[in-house]
């Protein structure tokens, strides 16, 4: 099982934050080793050019020669003051007719007399080393200390700032559906509270279709329970009246079959909400792709269908509403009259959509109480208000969308 604690972001926040404060230390201390030892080399060498200018002025008479005897330069008593004072080590003096290629670990200076002959000190770095070797380890101390207190603060500051985290985990946790979600946290970061009301939206959602599924039992257990009790009564009915004709039974427990089917159907259909995202929707485009899908009921029925090329935009879920427009027209062929005309089309000044047609002789989905519900319910979620105009041989259903497009 994973450890809880190597889990946890405060802890990778303060691992990923702790190796970048490193990495920027390291290269920090790099530099300043680096910068010390130019200096240090660039001072030594100013001291050995003044060494040499001081001998040559006032202690070298006469020209030097590669076999001239320099070690007197050693005992001055100003040259040893210097040397003593700055960080030369295992200093030596040459006489050369050529150029002096100093070695890695040396710093050489040199003057050139009259003749072409070059005098040079040579020292190495041995002393330069050592100061640095002092000042690298006192200095990574120094930003080991700085880092450490670096890390306990910011743990201390990210255990201040995720606070409101640890309490909203708790809140969720401990919510019902008995009492509205509080998902207040103080005051926290701009991000904790894009989480927060992620959260309370989420929680929102999910109160509302809580909601809807105990009104939807309800609904179902109304609707189908007089079906259910006629095709009991039927029964009882057919098997103790001899008088009851066989034909007529089928006949009425076929309608009630149907009237069963019919109301599952739409128990079905308010069951299934999508959580999807409003977009911008053409209806006419919608409406195109529907009556592609209703094309064989269509023809099995020869009706003729006219749906006008105009059109408007709205924001709504695409699912639901072609769900909506689906159910709407299916509902029109179903019950329309053998071929008569179904008329679909869309008003871009009104914004609204209708679909109307030739009663037949079967019951209209909307004239059950369910029917009706499903409309209202969806109404409010896509955002329209509906009419419905019927008669004796007419059936109209008209949508009147928002004019409140919201468009992204």
């Amino acid at each position: 099982m994973k450890n809880k604690w190597t889990g946890s972001l405060k802890v990778k926040i303060t691992f990923i934050f702790s190796i970048l404060i490193a990495i920027a230390f390291g290269l920090n201390w790099i530099v300043a080793l680096h910068t010390m030892r130019s200096e240090k080399i660039h001072d030594l060498e100013k001291v050995l050019n003044h060494l040499l200018n001081e001998s040559m002025s006032d202690h070298i008479l006469q020209p030097l020669t590669p076999k001239s005897c320099l070690s007197y330069l050693y005992a001055i008593p100003h040259n040893k003051m210097i040397l003593n004072d700055s960080e030369a080590s295992k200093l030596r003096f040459l006489v050369s007719k050529e150029p002096y290629i100093s070695r890695e670990n040396e710093v050489v200076s040199s003057v050139q007399q009259r003749n072409g002959i070059y005098l040079y000190a040579i020292s190495n770095t041995e002393k330069i080393e050592l100061a640095l070797d002092k000042y690298a380890q006192k200095l990574l101390l120094r930003y080991l200390v700085s880092l450490l207190v670096i890390l306990l603060i910011s743990i201390v500051l990210l255990d201040y700032y995720m606070k409101p985290l640890a309490v909203l985990a708790k809140k969720t946790r401990e919510w019902n559906n008995q009492e509205p979600f509080d998902f207040s946290l103080g005051n926290p970061g701009k991000e904790i509270i894009e989480v927060s009301h992620a959260f309370g939206m989420l929680i929102h959602r999910l109160e509302i279709f809580r909601t809807k599924e105990a009104e939807l039992f309800k609904e179902a257990a109304h609707e189908l329970k007089t079906p259910l009790a006629l095709m009991r009564s039927r029964l009882d009915v057919y098997e103790n009246n001899a008088n009851y004709p066989k034909n007529k039974f089928i006949v009425d427990l076929g309608h009630d079959i149907e009237r069963l089917t019919s109301e599952l159907k739409n128990v079905l259909f308010l069951e299934s909400s999508d959580f999807e995202e409003p977009i911008s929707i053409n209806l006419l485009e919608v409406l195109k792709a529907i009556v592609r899908k209703m094309d064989i009921l269509i023809q099995r029925k020869q009706l003729v269908l006219q749906l006008q090329m105009e059109t408007f935009l709205i924001v709504a879920s695409e699912k639901l509403l072609s769900k909506v427009l689906s159910a709407l027209l299916e509902n029109a062929i179903t019950y329309a009259k053998e071929k008569s005309i179904v008329k679909v089309g869309c008003d871009p000044v009104e914004r609204k959509v209708w679909i109307d047609n030739i009663v037949g002789d079967e019951k209209y989905l909307f004239s059950s109480r369910i029917g009706e519900k499903m409309l209202k319910r969806l109404s409010h979620e896509i955002g329209f208000e509906y009419s419905i105009t019927q008669n004796e041989t007419f059936f109209r259903i008209e949508l009147i969308f928002s004019n409140d497009l919201n468009l992204m």
